[in-house]
């Protein structure tokens, strides 16, 4: 694995968004409630709020045209974990509307299954992640 310690924050911003999506998904809830409830959280923490702001609201705003990629990965919605769900929305997310080059996007998806998820999920992330960048 790469040396992570000169992005800290993007790191850090990143699995805070992973989480959001995660209660955004689970709960349904308002991209501005997380945003706020998170500020809130983590206000003595650096973290770059404008990017994870940008981020949830992206997701909320696209969240169709996301569920549709991932349904067209024919990946049954009741078959994948709400964590991999929530990895999948942050690199289709950035993969189409953000600003992270696919392959760091790739990585970083990978290295958040490891962190959050079951022990053998980057290996769905990857071929997941795979086979959307092969159809866009």
């Amino acid at each position: 694995m790469k040396n992570l310690a000169n992005f800290k924050i993007a790191v850090r911003t990143r699995e805070y968004l992973i989480q959001a999506i995660f209660q955004m998904l689970f709960d349904n809830q308002k991209a501005i409630k997380i945003i706020k409830q998170f500020k809130e959280e983590h206000k003595t923490k650096k973290v770059d709020f404008k990017m994870f702001s940008a981020s949830i609201k992206s997701i909320e705003k696209n969240k169709e045209r996301i569920e549709a990629a991932i349904e067209s990965l024919s990946i049954k919605n009741s078959s994948i974990e709400l964590i991999d769900k929530s990895i999948l929305y942050f690199a289709i997310n950035e993969m189409l509307f953000g600003e992270l080059d696919k392959p760091i996007t790739i990585d970083e998806s990978l290295r958040l299954s490891k962190k959050f998820s079951s022990p053998d999920s980057y290996k769905f992330i990857n071929a997941s992640l795979d086979k959307f960048l092969k159809a866009i």
